[in-house]
């Protein structure tokens, strides 16, 4: 099944893209972290702190290979961790065209100023934070997207008709 997968670091805007893809592509729109909010009752946070990173981890596969088997083409925001587990990075390709949306540290850490949704910021110095994911973080994107845009440069219509016209001239080509 060819979706249409959005991956980002987090405030990156996957779910509000997404969310604009499936209105304008006419398909249906799944964020992944919420599956896992609906199948669990609890929040991300509340996974993280009652069963550990590893556990939320392992959620996310499930619900992963849940989409692969979904024959309903649909445009999916995967949270930001997704890709970096080794048995995720397989199924990425297979699920569809992968699109990393980039945004620089100064647009990111505005966007998460105040957020308290990702524990992996908790602490002191969410500026080192967020510079240390990002390092870890924007290797593998690259290497598992298929089309990159960078987020905060342009208007959200321009981000979204960039995206538009690169995922036309990549599904064309394959």
């Amino acid at each position: 099944m060819n979706h249409v997968v959005l991956i980002g670091f987090m405030g990156s805007g996957k779910t509000r893209v997404g969310k604009r893809l499936s209105k304008d592509l006419g398909l249906p729109f799944t964020d992944l972290e919420k599956m896992i909010i609906s199948k669990t009752n609890l929040s991300m946070r509340e996974v993280f702190e009652r069963f550990g990173e590893p556990f939320y981890r392992a959620l996310e596969t499930v619900a992963l290979k849940e989409l692969l088997e979904d024959t309903e083409r649909k445009v999916i925001s995967l949270g930001a961790g997704v890709p970096l587990q080794e048995q995720n990075q397989k199924l990425l390709k297979e699920l569809g065209t992968v699109v990393y949306i980039k945004g620089s540290f100064e647009t990111l850490k505005e966007r998460l100023e105040g957020s308290r949704k990702d524990p992996l910021l908790d602490g002191d110095d969410r500026d080192e934070k967020i510079r240390r994911l990002l390092k870890q973080r924007d290797p593998v994107y690259s290497k598992y997207a298929d089309i990159q845009v960078i987020t905060g440069v342009k208007s959200f219509d321009g981000l979204i008709q960039e995206i538009e016209e690169k995922l036309a001239a990549y599904e064309k080509n394959s």
